[in-house]
């Protein structure tokens, strides 16, 4: 995003889910996103990469205000994550297109790494716990949250309507005071949403998620969307 924001040229490199040799290589761990400059060691960490994207003067002057406490957009995001998170990971792995999933390792890899709540207690499972469990019930759970997609999207939409008025100060900025942490915040969390068909998107959110894409040059999934 804040490569994108500052309209810096930059060449991508994908890392597939099960490649742990190419960052241990570049950082000495299993972790992305990894930056490197020109004649400059790699470093990883999101919030690293943006504070030295956003701060160095060479890149021009910084474009983003600090993050605020919004306790109303914390709730509001909060009541999205369940229904998100079902709906979402079983289509991360179903996508024939995300460069990240294009083998069946690395979707496996995936699903062992990130868990789904049991469809008959609602409990999530700590990292360690969901990976002890054998294959196929890892899969069997996915498998469920994707047959239970119209539920799930229900909860979704009657989640999403209730965003509050005034949420999204304006299409180009979450937050009054401007573009900010808030935003690097938000759309990250939000353009996922873009990868689950026939969501009913506020017009706001809807707005804002088009023009943030257009901004930050990072493409929105609907073209994708399952």
């Amino acid at each position: 995003m804040a490569l994108g924001l500052k309209k810096m040229p930059y060449r991508m490199i994908w890392v597939a889910e099960d490649d742990e040799e190419t960052p241990m290589q570049l950082v000495g761990k299993k972790i992305t996103p990894i930056i490197e400059f020109p004649g400059e060691p790699a470093f990883p960490e999101s919030t690293d990469i943006i504070n030295r994207v956003d701060g160095d003067a060479r890149f021009g002057p910084p474009l983003l205000k600090p993050k605020t406490e919004r306790p109303e957009l914390d709730a509001w995001l909060k009541g999205l994550s369940t229904p998100m998170r079902n709906l979402g990971r079983p289509r991360y792995i179903r996508s024939a297109v995300l460069p990240e999933f294009r083998s069946s390792s690395a979707r496996q890899r995936f699903v062992t790494t990130h868990p789904l709540p049991d469809p008959v207690t609602g409990e999530t499972l700590s990292k360690p716990d969901w990976a002890a469990l054998p294959q196929e019930r890892r899969d069997e759970v996915y498998d469920h949250y994707w047959a239970d997609s119209g539920h799930q999207k229900r909860l979704l939409n009657d989640a999403l309507a209730r965003m509050p008025a005034g949420l999204i100060a304006s299409d180009r900025h979450l937050s009054g005071h401007g573009l900010s942490w808030d935003d690097i915040v938000f759309f990250s969390r939000l353009r996922g949403i873009t990868l689950i068909k026939d969501v009913k998107l506020p017009p706001a959110l809807d707005a804002y998620l088009s023009t943030m894409s257009e901004m930050t040059d990072v493409p929105l999934l609907t073209q994708m969307a399952m």
